[in-house]
């Protein structure tokens, strides 16, 4: 199966700027995507269900979300989260009796005062709500295979790169005490390959624990940083993993 996440940067459908990420949408070919600060109308194509945030309090009647969960092949049932603004999760059934949780997110800025006016704190105030959201889509769904993904605005590996070290902790933290794997950090961070090491991922694919997933591999795209511009301020990150 292959999931990726993108962040779009609010981009206009009919823009130069999306007439050169709809290629990349089209090429990546995931079975599931989470897309965020998209406007609704850029789509990785017509067969794809469509779960999306609530509109964004600061900006009413723009057809922009935070997040989009956009699905081929099965369909989504809305599973309700705390942040209706910032997260979306969505429940797919499989085949064999098989079910999976997506769960999409946007975390706070490091210097972003929503959603607390304090500038510190908002992203712990976020994290904490969605932690709690985490651990509730597991009690509730045991048997579904839980998968998070989305902008964290945080890295996660040892050196520095974006972020702070109060926050990475905080990440880290959660994602342990929630039971979630994060697949796309360290050695399998695709960005910090795909830019030798000059750069590092911060738009995470996390899996439950407790199913046991094999990840085939992590990929990104553009090539690189010259292709980046005109795209995105973020580079797509996705994975491919089995589920035996």
């Amino acid at each position: 199966m292959k999931i990726a996440t993108w962040n779009l940067k609010r981009t206009l459908p009919q823009s130069p700027q999306a007439t050169l990420q709809s290629p990349w949408l089209q090429r990546i070919n995931a079975a599931i995507w989470v897309l965020t600060e998209a406007d609704l109308a850029i789509t990785p194509g017509p067969d794809y269900h469509c779960l999306a945030s609530e509109t964004p309090l600061q900006t009413p009647g723009e057809p922009w979300r935070w997040v989009q969960i956009r699905v081929r092949h099965w369909s989504l049932r809305p599973v309700p989260t705390r942040a209706h603004a910032t997260t979306a999760s969505g429940l797919m059934h499989l085949s064999q009796g098989r079910s999976c949780l997506i769960y999409g997110t946007v975390l706070p800025l490091p210097d972003n005062p929503y959603p607390d006016p304090d500038h510190e704190q908002a992203f712990g105030t976020a994290l904490g709500q969605q932690q709690q959201d985490w651990l509730h889509l597991q009690t509730t769904y045991p048997e579904a295979l839980l998968i998070v993904a989305g902008d964290f605005n945080q890295d996660l590996n040892v050196l520095p790169y974006y972020g702070s070290r109060r926050n990475k902790q905080a990440l880290r933290h959660a994602l342990a005490a929630a039971n979630l794997d994060c697949l796309t950090f360290g050695d399998n961070d695709p960005v910090r390959r795909l830019i030798d090491g000059q750069h590092s991922n911060i738009d995470h694919i996390c899996v439950a624990q407790s199913q046991a997933v094999q990840l085939q591999r992590t990929f990104a795209w553009p090539p690189n940083l010259e292709e980046l511009r005109g795209l995105s301020d973020h580079f797509g990150v996705g994975i491919e993993f089995s589920w035996p």
